[in-house]
């Protein structure tokens, strides 16, 4: 007998999950991307000191702030953090039938 698709079995935890810190949402002069949103590397900053780098997307972006998405425990993240936290990434182009 096929399985089902879908979701199979307890989902991940999320209880061990802590907000970056992060900057103010902005009120003006707001960006938003369109799709497909920038991909980016993203240097998340927690109390304490300790860094992390994510897999993220530029959602929107000010001069001085980028809103950055990334997925953690199998939820969309969201967090305002400085630019210079920020760094292009290449997502390569997978062939497709007309290729």
């Amino acid at each position: 007998m096929a399985r089902a698709a879908g979701w199979h079995g307890l989902p991940p935890t999320t209880h061990r999950f802590v907000a970056p810190l992060q900057l103010e949402a902005p009120t003006g002069g707001i960006t938003e991307s369109a799709s497909p949103a920038p991909a980016l590397w993203v240097d998340l900053e927690y109390p304490g000191g300790v860094r992390q780098t994510v897999r993220g997307f530029a959602m929107a972006w000010t001069a001085s702030a980028v809103l950055a998405q990334w997925v953690e425990f199998s939820i969309a993240r969201e967090a305002w953090v400085r630019p210079d936290q920020c760094t292009r990434r290449e997502i390569p182009r997978r062939p497709g039938p007309d290729d």
